[in-house]
Order: structure tokens, then C-alpha cells, then sequence
């Protein structure tokens, strides 16, 4: 792809037709025939380097990587650019910048010098330049500009080359503490599972009868087999399980699409993506299996069981975009979830109440602006709720759990 972003006059060529504009003046005044020459002179060099610039249009090939290919923020990258000359004459130095988008920033910007023809064979000219990235999300990169000067340097031609080229970077994340009002060893989940059990087994076991057993627990299989009483014995799972949910709805967020269709930055939206990936990543590092759900694009990961990893839900988050679709409610395994929320009215509270209605414990973020009657309402849920402001840290308000449930107990 190329094309041409600007034809102009460089400092030089300004003067060089000022001069000409003079000289001309000057003869018609003077009477000196001799400054007509002159006048010529630096007019046709003017014309002849338009005629240059117009003539000689740069065939290049521009391919872009990047190292690491997914960026983390705030850690360096490296951006690599290729350069294949095309045409069968060389590319004429030139002053080469790199479009980067709000969010990103580096020194994209610099000298490319004369490049001959890319022959068969030839990897081309190559450069690099670092990349830092400050806000997550998919971003896209170039189009790359070239600017092309004539060899008087009278005139600048703008040349605007390759496409754009995706990259995405990862949300932020708080180092999270344990937190021991979360209770994710409350239901025997980290008693040892069964070794022999299989792909589908209820992690059950037999034990010999004692007195006191219930009949109903009685294992009459095992009983057959071994010609004695036996009894079931339950085996919870090795890994505690929990969810993350991350209300994405535009009302909850306060935001809405502009003129052009995208959405308004939402400091709570931002504030809920740092939040739940700390959290993710907090739970996951505990040995948790953690589901993450969210109503943009139906988010539905399961991290720790060999389905999804971790990266594949930060991937999730660094994409995540205000979206208005229903959640599935909190599944009976995933007793203990963390709801990352925006600003609640009274309807949208009793909305996570109903799909969080089996959830035996719920830890939520909630804007500090929600209205009074929504935290009435979830205060008698006992829900653990903790109120964010956007400029608060994930860490400290992560600890706040604790302490709300210290004084309730107090």
C-alpha cells in the first residue's frame, strides 16, 4: 500500500522561489534582463523537483513484528520493521515515522538511509524502535510514513505505507493478599481427592460400616463385592472453585457511544478490568479453580481445570468492552464469587442478587456513587460489599473485605 499524504515546499525551496519572485521584480524595476535568468533559473529547479518527487514514487514492502507479541503495561517492547525496495531503482534516504496510537508511546520516528533494490534472496533493510504501553486494550499500529525530499532538497513528498498491524496489551494487576473472609476451604474442598479417580467419577470411595451410618449411605455394590457392610465416603475435590464476575453494562458504567460509535472511556470500567484480573490471579496462584464471566461477548473461562489458562482470560480482559448481555447464574460448584460491579440502582441490584442466588458467599465491588436503596438491599443479602472510588487502589480495597467482616462480627 502507498499513498501519497503531502506534496510541499521545504524551507529551501521557499526561498528558492522568494528569490526568484524577487530577481523577477527587480529586472522588471531595474531594468537588468540579466535577473530574468536568474528568475528562470530557480523557478525550473522548483519544477524540476516536483516533477521528481511526482516521478520517483517509493515501492516498498513494510512488515512490522513485535517482542513480545502480546505487551504487558508498562514494560518495554520492541517494535521491528522491515523494508523491501521494490522497484527497480533505489529508494532515496528519507525520514521515516510510525503512527502509534493514544496509549502507546516510543520513539517511532527516524533516518532511512538509501536503500538499493531488494533482490532475490535479501531479508531487506531492518530497523527497530521500543514501544511502552500504558493502556490496555487492542491497538493498531502505523500506517508507517515515509518523506521523501528531491535532491536539491526543494520539495517534500509524503508517502504513507503498510497498513496497520495489531497488537494487544494485557491489563494491569495488583498483587492481591490472602484473604480469609473469602472461606474457599469452608466446604472440605482442599481435603485430598482420590488418586484412582477418572475422568468422570463422582469422587466416591468405600469405607467399612460403623455404627451410627446412615442407611441411605449404605454402598450395596461394594458390599456384594467384598462380603462386608460398606459405606460411601465422599471425597471433595483437590481445588476449591470460585467465580469472577465483571458487570459490563454501559448503564452500570456510566458510559455510551459517541458519534462515531465507540464507547466513552469509563474510569470504572478500567477500575473493574484491573480488579478482576488481580483477583483472577490471585485465586488461580491459590490453587483455585476459577471461573470468569462477564457481559461483553459472553466471557465464559474456567481457569484451572485444563480447559482455559490464565492467559486466556487476561487476554478476555484486555478486550473487554461495555456489553449488555445476560450472565448465566453462579453454577452450585462456584460457591464463593467475586462481583466486580459499577454504580448500582435498586433494579440492577436485584438483578445480581437473583443470578448470584446460589452463591454461599459474595464478595462485591461496588461504586462508591451507587445509590443508598441498592446497598440497603445487598447488605441484606449478607453480601460482603466494598466501595471503590476509580482513583482507589485494587489491593487496599481487596483488604477492606477483611476489615468489613471483622467489625460486622465486632
Amino acid at each position: 500500500m502507498n499513498t501519497v499524504r503531502s506534496l510541499a515546499l521545504t524551507r529551501r525551496g521557499g526561498w528558492c522561489l522568494l528569490v526568484a519572485l524577487v530577481c523577477f521584480v527587480m529586472a522588471a524595476a531595474l531594468l537588468l534582463p540579466a535577473l530574468l535568468d536568474a528568475t528562470g533559473l530557480l523557478a525550473g529547479l522548483v519544477v524540476l523537483a516536483v516533477a521528481y518527487v511526482l516521478v520517483a514514487v517509493p515501492r516498498a514492502r513494510v512488515t512490522r513484528t513485535f517482542a513480545p507479541p502480546i505487551l504487558e503495561p508498562d514494560v518495554g517492547a520492541r517494535v521491528t520493521l522491515r523494508f523491501l525496495n521494490l522497484a527497480r531503482l533505489p529508494l532515496p534516504a528519507c525520514r521515516w515515522r510510525e503512527h502509534l496510537p493514544a496509549g502507546l508511546s516510543g520513539t517511532a520516528t527516524g533516518h532511512l538511509p538509501t536503500l538499493p533494490p531488494t533482490r532475490r534472496g535479501r531479508t531487506g533493510f531492518v530497523l527497530a524502535y521500543d514501544l511502552r504501553a500504558q493502556r490496555r486494550g487492542r491497538h493498531l499500529i502505523g500506517p508507517l510514513e515515509l518523506e521523501a525530499v528531491d535532491p536539491f532538497g526543494l520539495v517534500r513528498r509524503g508517502h504513507r505505507l503498510a497498513g496497520t498491524s495489531p497488537v494487544i496489551v494485557l491489563p494491569r494487576r495488583r498483587e492481591l493478599s490472602p484473604l480469609g473472609s473469602l472461606g474457599l476451604s469452608d466446604d472440605g474442598s482442599g481435603h485430598p481427592a482420590p488418586q484412582h479417580a477418572g475422568v468422570g467419577s463422582d469422587d466416591v470411595i468405600a469405607r467399612s460400616y460403623l455404627p451410627g451410618d446412615a442407611v441411605k449411605r449404605m454402598n450395596w455394590k461394594s458390599t456384594a463385592h467384598r462380603g462386608e457392610l460398606m459405606v460411601r465416603q465422599e471425597e471433595r475435590q483437590v481445588n476449591p472453585r470460585a467465580a469472577v464476575y465483571l458487570d459490563c453494562d454501559p448503564s452500570t458504567l456510566g458510559t455510551a457511544r459517541d458519534r462515531v460509535g465507540e464507547w466513552e472511556h469509563s474510569p470504572m470500567l478500567e477500575w473493574g478490568v484491573v480488579a478482576a484480573a488481580s483477583v483472577m490471579t490471585h485465586l488461580v496462584g491459590e490453587g483455585c479453580i476459577v471461573a470468569l464471566r462477564s457481559s461483553d461477548r459472553e466471557i465464559d473461562r474456567r481457569v484451572g481445570d485444563g480447559h482455559d489458562t490464565l492467559s486466556d482470560a487476561m487476554l478476555d480482559l484486555a478486550i473487554v468492552e461495555p456489553g449488555e448481555h445476560d450472565v448465566d447464574a453462579v453454577e452450585p460448584p462456584e460457591r464463593s464469587v467475586v462481583l466486580v460491579t459499577g454504580h448500582l440502582d435498586l433494579e440492577r441490584a436485584e438483578h445480581w442478587i437473583r443470578v448470584l442466588g446460589h452463591a454461599r458467599s459474595v464478595h462485591a465491588f461496588v461504586a462508591e456513587s451507587t445509590r443508598p436503596e441498592a446497598l440497603a438491599r445487598l447488605d441484606g443479602t449478607r453480601w460482603s460489599v466494598v466501595t471503590y472510588r476509580a482513583q482507589d487502589d485494587q489491593a487496599e480495597r481487596w483488604l477492606a473485605f477483611d476489615r468489613a467482616v471483622s467489625r460486622a462480627l465486632g
